[in-house]
C-alpha cells in the first residue's frame, strides 16, 4: 500500500499529463525532484546522473552560445545595416544628400561585409568623385556579388580618377554582357570620343540588333548612336531606322518621332513629314502639337498669323495638361493677348503651369499692377513653388524699377530657392536673367548650380564659362572649362576655352601648344585659333613662330581681352612695325572694357 500511494499530496485528484508529455515530465522530475519525498526516494546514482546531466546541458548551452554569438551578432548588425541603407536611400530621394551619405557610412561601419551597404557607398562615393569608391568596388568583387550595375559604377569611378583606358576596357565587357542597357549607352558617350564610339559601340550595337530584330527599343538606341557618326552613310542609316520605328502607333513610335524632332535642321520634305506625324500620332500630346507648330513656323515665318490662329483653335476644349504647351508656345510668340483670352485668371490660379505662363503674359503686356497683385497674393504664393515665386518677385522688382540692391537680393533669394528645390531649368533661367541685367556674379553662381543638374549640365557649363569670364574670374573659368572638356572632349568650343585659360595662367604650355596646332590644322583661317597658337609660342618665348600668325588677322572678331593679348604678342614680335601694331590694337580697345586680370596685365605691358 505504501508503494502505491501518491507521494505528492498536491497531485491528489489532479489529472495526469497528456500522454505524449509524460516521458518529459518523468525526466524533469528525475532531474529536479518536485518534492522532498521525491528527493528522498532518489538513489545516489540517480542524483549524480542528474547533476552530471544538468552540468553537461548548461556547459553545452554556454558553449553553443559562445560559438554562435558572433554569427548571431553579425545577423543583427546586417539587419541594422539594411535598415540604415533603406533610410539612406529615402533621404537621398528627399534631397537630404549629406545626411544620406553619413547614414550610408554608418551602415558600412557597423556591418563592413553587408553587400547593400557596400554597394550604396560605391554609388555615393562615385557621385562625389572620391577615390575611396574603388576600395568598396573591390570589396564587392572579393565577395563575388558584383552585378552589372556595379561594373557600370566602376566605369564611372575610373573616369573620375582619369583612368580612361581601364574604363574603356571595362565598358567593352559591360556592353558585351548587356548591349541594350540604356545606362551603358550614356557611359559610352562619356568614355569614348566620336571615333571610338562609332567603331566599338556601333559594332556591339549592330551585332545585337542583327540577332534581335524584334527589339525595337534597341533599334532606336542604335539609331541615336548612328546619327552622331562622322560617316554620312551611318547617319543616313540611323535616320532610316528611326523613321521605320516612327511608323508604329505605339509609345515607342512617338519616341522615335521625338528623336527625329531633336534635329534643329532638317530638309523641308522631312520636316513636312515630321509635322504631319507629330500632329496625327494617336499618342501625341499638346507638347508634340507645339513642336509641330514651331517647326512649321521655322519653315515658313510668313505663316505666323495663321499658325497663331490655328493654335488658338487647337487650344479650345483641351485639357489643362495639353493646354499648357500651346499656351507656352503662344507666350514664346509674344501673343500675350491671346493667352489672356484663352485662360482666365481663375483658371490660371487653379493650375500652376498655366499660372506661370499667365504671369509671363501679364509682364509681356506691361500689366504690372495685376502682376504685383497676383505675385503678392498669399494664395498665389502657396500655389507657386517657392523658387518660382521668388523669381517672379525678383522680376517684379526689376520691372517696377526698384533699387538695384533690392533686385539683387531678390535674385539671390530666387537662386537659393531653386538650389534647394534642385530645379536646373529655373537656375538656367535665373542665370540668363541675371546675366542680361548685369549681375554677373549671381549669374555665375546660378550657372554653377545648373551645371550640377544632369538635365542642364551642358548648357550650364556654357553659361558658367561665359559668366566667369565676364566676372573676371580666370581660375573659375579654367575649372569650368577643364570639367567641360573632360565631359565632352569632342566639343571644340570647350577645348578652345580650356586652352586659352591654360595659356593665360601659364599652365601645361607644351601640351597646350600641341593641342592648339591640332585645332589650327583643322581650321587654318579661324582667327581665335591663330591667336591661341601665337599665344602658345609667345608663352614659350618663340617670337619667330608667333609673329607670322598675327599677320592679316581680323581683330574685330576678338574680344577686348583677346585684343590685349594680341597687342602683347605684337609688342614682343620680331616685326619691324611691332610697336605701332601694338598701339593700333590698344587704341581699338574701349577704356572700360571688361577683361580677365591676366589680359589686363598684358595690356599694361603692351602699353609701355
Amino acid at each position: 500500500m505504501l508503494t502505491n500511494q501518491t507521494i505528492d499530496p498536491n497531485q491528489t485528484g489532479q489529472p495526469k499529463p497528456f500522454i505524449l508529455f509524460r516521458p518529459f515530465v518523468m525526466v524533469w522530475h528525475w532531474l529536479v525532484p518536485p518534492t522532498q519525498a521525491h528527493k528522498d526516494r532518489q538513489s545516489p546514482a540517480a542524483r549524480w546522473a542528474a547533476w552530471i546531466s544538468v552540468t553537461t546541458f548548461c556547459a553545452l548551452t554556454m558553449g553553443l552560445a559562445i560559438y554562435y554569438a558572433r554569427p548571431a551578432y553579425n545577423v543583427y548588425q546586417d539587419w541594422q545595416a539594411d535598415k540604415m541603407v533603406e533610410e539612406s536611400r529615402q533621404m537621398a530621394e528627399d534631397g537630404q544628400i549629406v545626411n544620406a551619405v553619413f547614414k550610408a557610412q554608418e551602415a558600412v561601419k557597423i556591418a563592413p561585409e553587408n553587400i547593400n551597404a557596400i554597394r550604396l557607398n560605391t554609388e555615393f562615393l562615385t557621385a562625389m568623385r572620391r577615390p575611396e569608391a574603388i576600395y568598396f568596388l573591390d570589396k564587392l568583387d572579393q565577395s563575388g556579388k558584383t552585378e552589372l550595375k556595379d561594373k557600370q559604377t566602376r566605369v564611372k569611378a575610373l573616369m573620375n580618377l582619369n583612368r580612361e583606358k581601364e574604363a574603356a576596357s571595362l565598358l567593352e565587357e559591360v556592353l558585351a554582357e548587356d548591349p541594350s542597357n540604356t545606362f551603358s549607352m550614356k557611359l559610352a558617350e562619356e568614355v569614348w570620343g566620336s571615333s571610338q564610339k562609332n567603331t566599338i559601340l556601333l559594332k556591339t550595337l549592330k551585332s545585337y540588333a542583327e540577332k534581335h530584330p524584334e527589339d525595337a527599343a534597341h533599334s532606336l538606341r542604335l539609331a541615336r548612336v548612328q546619327s552622331e557618326s562622322a560617316d554620312a552613310a551611318e547617319r543616313a542609316e540611323g535616320m532610316r531606322r528611326a523613321w521605320e520605328i516612327a511608323s508604329s502607333k505605339d509609345a515607342l513610335g512617338l519616341q522615335a518621332l521625338e528623336f527625329i524632332n531633336s534635329f534643329e535642321v532638317l530638309p523641308p520634305d522631312i520636316s513636312n513629314r515630321l509635322i504631319e506625324k507629330l500632329r496625327s500620332h494617336p499618342k501625341a500630346t499638346g507638347w508634340h502639337i507645339a513642336s509641330a507648330l514651331t517647326r512649321q513656323l521655322r519653315l515658313d515665318p510668313a505663316q505666323k498669323t495663321s499658325l497663331v490662329q490655328e493654335a488658338v483653335q487647337l487650344a479650345q476644349g483641351k485639357s489643362r495638361e495639353d493646354l499648357v504647351p500651346i499656351i507656352r508656345w503662344l507666350v514664346e510668340q509674344q501673343q500675350g493677348l491671346q493667352v489672356l483670352a484663352l485662360v482666365s485668371e481663375q483658371e490660371a490660379i487653379a493650375y500652376q503651369p498655366l499660372l506661370e505662363n499667365y504671369l509671363t503674359a501679364l509682364t509681356m503686356l506691361q500689366r504690372f499692377e495685376d502682376l504685383e497683385r497676383l505675385v503678392k497674393d498669399p494664395k498665389i504664393d502657396a500655389i507657386l513653388n517657392q523658387s518660382v515665386s521668388a523669381f517672379y518677385r525678383a522680376h517684379l522688382a526689376f520691372v517696377m524699377r526698384k533699387p538695384a540692391e533690392e533686385v539683387r537680393s531678390a535674385l539671390i533669394l530666387a537662386k537659393n530657392a531653386a538650389d534647394m528645390e534642385r530645379r536646373g531649368e529655373l537656375c538656367m533661367k535665373i542665370a540668363e536673367y541675371a546675366e542680361a541685367r548685369g549681375h554677373a556674379d549671381i549669374a555665375e553662381d546660378a550657372y554653377k548650380s545648373a551645371a550640377m543638374n544632369p538635365r542642364t549640365d551642358r548648357l550650364g557649363y556654357q553659361g558658367l564659362i561665359r559668366a566667369t569670364e565676364a566676372n573676371e574670374n580666370t581660375e573659375g573659368m579654367l575649372e569650368a572649362a577643364s570639367e567641360a572638356v573632360r565631359r565632352w572632349p569632342d566639343d571644340p568650343v570647350y577645348t578652345e576655352r580650356f586652352l586659352y585659360a591654360n595659356l593665360l595662367t601659364g599652365r601645361q604650355l607644351e601640351l597646350t601648344l600641341h593641342e592648339s596646332l591640332k585645332l589650327l590644322e583643322a581650321r587654318p583661317e579661324d582667327h581665335f585659333r591663330r591667336l591661341l597658337t601665337a599665344l602658345s609660342h609667345w608663352r614659350l618665348m618663340d617670337y619667330n613662330a608667333a609673329t607670322p600668325l598675327l599677320q592679316n588677322m581680323d581683330i574685330s572678331r576678338l574680344s577686348a581681352g583677346q585684343k590685349a593679348m594680341f597687342a602683347a604678342i605684337a609688342r614682343d614680335s620680331v616685326a619691324d612695325n611691332a610697336a605701332q601694331a601694338a598701339r593700333d590694337v590698344i587704341n581699338s580697345i574701349e577704356a572700360r572694357a571688361r577683361m580677365l586680370p591676366e589680359e589686363r596685365a598684358s595690356l599694361a605691358r603692351a602699353s609701355r
